[in-house]
């Protein structure tokens, strides 16, 4: 379908030609039209120019660009979500119940969360994107994913051309996936469903990653307050600062970055071992399917830490990030991210899989691509 001239918006949806798309890689891109969605009332899905626009494959289902490479520098049909609102649904002694619209940027829900004094976001804080991508991703930091909080999406099967509630278990979570990342191209996630504590949980608060223990004292010492008088949102600011010391701030400005460019690699317990025979000092994790070896750490053992080719570069406070300081293509950056892999592999025979999505026909292989 192709939208006409005579289509005309109702108030919970609109159109918007030549639209610039918003990345935190700051590489060029934009829409040459979009559907925004500023409602998600069932009434906008009887909409047959709604739903048209959204069956058609060709159209990209975009939200903050925070997990996105845009190769190709323009998308010539794209969806958007606008909703943005988040509610209370039933509390108790114990939990809280909460809806909120995939238009809202998932950092401002934790902080609205953690505010108010409720727990299980906090660890997320200061990871960009909205509500809609954080299932896709199934996102996670610091021990805490997303997928241990939700007890059902709301998602616009664009297949099937209806509205589906799908529980938890349906969603398929997993390491920095989902079932709406397995079937890409088929969901445009409405709203999300969560469960958080009242109360703190046994461990509170969680300090076993590499950083966090230093910010607590830091805090204890500015406070003089003993670790188990932190409050959830004192938690999202402690982790705020970790992340800002690893990560530009991706908010706006250059270098852009779209966070973890790769995933943690998981290996056998016997390749481990054999790894670990070359390598000693490399730190294993050991995991449900196996070992996870810090991708990072690969990286920087490659001397590719601060490594820079014009626009694009590794970062030099994290191995993991890729910078891209302005001036490059998109086709170029994803040349970049390719030299890092293949040197990985040459030096220890682990094939990094990469873990933003990439559009444009040059992405290759190696990256996940829209369907």
């Amino acid at each position: 379908m192709n939208r006409s001239a005579t289509d005309s918006p109702s108030p919970g949806w609109r159109w918007r030609e030549h639209m610039p798309l918003v990345n935190t890689l700051r590489l060029p891109a934009r829409s040459g039209a979009a559907l925004i969605l500023d409602r998600l009332d069932a009434d906008v899905f009887d909409q047959p120019a709604v739903t048209d626009w959204l069956a058609e494959p060709t159209t990209r289902v975009l939200g903050g660009g925070s997990n996105v490479v845009f190769v190709q520098p323009f998308v010539e049909r794209s969806a958007h979500l606008a909703a943005d609102a988040w509610w209370l649904e039933t509390q108790t002694a114990d939990r809280v119940d909460l809806v909120a619209e995939g238009g809202m940027g998932l950092d401002r829900l934790v902080r609205e969360t953690s505010g108010r004094g409720w727990y299980g976001l906090e660890a997320l804080a200061e990871i960009p994107g909205t509500v809609a991508a954080a299932p896709m991703q199934n996102v996670g930091a610091y021990g805490v994913e997303l997928g241990d909080r939700v007890r059902w999406v709301d998602a616009w099967d664009r297949r099937e051309r209806r509205l589906r509630r799908l529980d938890r278990n349906d969603c398929d979570f997993g390491y920095r996936r989902s079932r709406f990342k397995d079937e890409a191209g088929r969901w445009l996630i409405l709203r999300v469903g969560l469960t958080l504590a009242t109360r703190p949980p046994a461990d509170w608060p969680p300090v076993d990653y590499p950083g966090l223990s230093a910010a607590l004292e830091a805090w204890q010492a500015a406070t003089g307050r003993p670790p188990v008088a932190m409050t959830p949102l004192a938690y999202a600011d402690m982790i705020t600062r970790v992340r800002l010391a690893k990560l530009p701030d991706w908010r706006g400005g250059l270098p852009g970055s779209a966070g973890s460019f790769f995933h943690n690699p998981v290996v056998s317990p016997s390749r481990a071992e054999t790894l670990a025979r070359h390598w000693p000092e490399m730190p294993q994790y050991p995991v449900s399917d196996g070992i996870k070896i810090p991708a990072g750490w690969l990286i920087e053992r490659c001397g590719l830490r601060g490594w820079r080719e014009g626009g694009v570069g590794v970062s030099a406070r994290h191995a993991l990030v890729l910078l891209h300081y302005g001036g490059a293509s998109g086709e170029g950056f994803v040349g970049f991210a390719r030299e890092v892999r293949d040197r990985v592999f040459e030096a220890f025979g682990i094939a990094l899989v990469v873990e933003p999505e990439c559009l444009g026909e040059e992405c290759g292989p190696i990256f996940p691509q829209s369907k």
